[in-house]
């Protein structure tokens, strides 16, 4: 009782400065929280970005319409397991004239107007659409029947550039809020120790050992840390999830971002802790020397 009352010494002769500290603690963690859920959330953002793609694949005119449902069958067949994550459609001649003539009736009437000649001009092709392996279209490619072969896929490759580097901003910034972090607390412990300083000298004259010399230093920001966390986490659950829904809905890639758990407060909270332990055990390191004045130097 005797070591947490020498620890809390600090909240009654300088409060406003500890709860400033603890305030700023919780700002800093839930701003690296948010980021490292961003840093999180991209990954599956841009596996999906690598691997989605649209595939059309261009059926040879020597191919006879009865031959068609063998070639869908061998494009299942060279994607192996992913053809279950993929929607494959034959699309006929026909059903291109009526797609064309959605958005241009009149070049649809036109090849309407060929008769006989239409199936030699507009193309047969299958449409291939899912999340396929980089290999997918060399297969398809390679399959007797298929004249050639198109995807979709280099052009997600600028967004994916985007989205790699906001991943690394995210990464190192959330890096250096924990550095700035943990930099600020171990100097509020410095000057905690300075506060220590004449109950650590009681102590040290009551026979304490050096593990109960350092204690209310580490208590101390250890209760700084911990003040700074149950902060984070209500504002995790509060706003942090909140700003979290609405980074979703900035773009229709960014739904695939997984939802803000509750749980990341939890973690922030021990984060919190851990880093005030941390600090108050550095601190503990720069406490002025026995018989030392305010600024550190021995006293005649």
């Amino acid at each position: 009782m005797l070591l947490l009352k020498v620890a809390l010494r600090p909240w009654r002769l300088a409060p406003y400065s500890q709860l400033f500290s603890s305030f700023a603690v919780a700002f800093l963690l839930l701003l690296a929280g948010l980021l490292f859920w961003i840093q999180q959330g991209l990954n599956p953002v841009l596996t999906r970005l690598e691997q989605e793609q649209v595939i059309t694949a261009y059926v040879n005119t020597s191919v006879p319409q009865t031959d068609e449902n063998k070639i869908v069958d061998q494009i299942q067949v060279a994607l192996g397991s992913h053809a279950e994550r993929v929607d494959i459609k034959l699309v006929q001649a026909d059903q291109f004239v009526e797609q064309i003539k959605q958005t241009y009736p009149d070049l649809g009437h036109e090849l309407e107007d060929l008769g006989p000649e239409t199936s030699a001009i507009v193309p047969r092709y299958v449409s291939i659409s899912g999340l396929m392996i980089d290999s997918a279209l060399d297969k398809i490619r390679s399959i007797p029947g298929i004249e050639s072969a198109d995807s979709s896929r280099d052009r997600n490759r600028s967004v994916i550039g985007a989205f790699v580097t906001l991943r690394w901003v995210a990464k190192i910034l959330s890096t250096g809020l924990c550095l700035a972090l943990l930099t600020g607390l171990i100097h509020l412990a410095r000057t905690n120790s300075y506060i220590h300083r004449d109950a650590v000298s009681l102590l040290r004259l009551l026979g304490g050992d050096g593990f109960q010399l350092q204690l209310p230093g580490i208590l101390s920001g250890a209760c700084v840390g911990a003040i700074g966390g149950v902060l984070a986490l209500g504002g995790w659950l509060s706003a942090g999830m909140w700003l979290s829904s609405e980074v979703k809905h900035l773009s229709p890639v960014l739904r695939s971002m997984p939802a803000a758990n509750p749980y990341h407060g939890m973690v922030l909270l021990i984060l919190g802790v851990a880093i005030g332990l941390m600090a108050g055990m550095i601190g503990n390191l720069a406490r002025p020397a026995r018989g030392s004045g305010a600024l550190g130097y021995k006293e005649s």
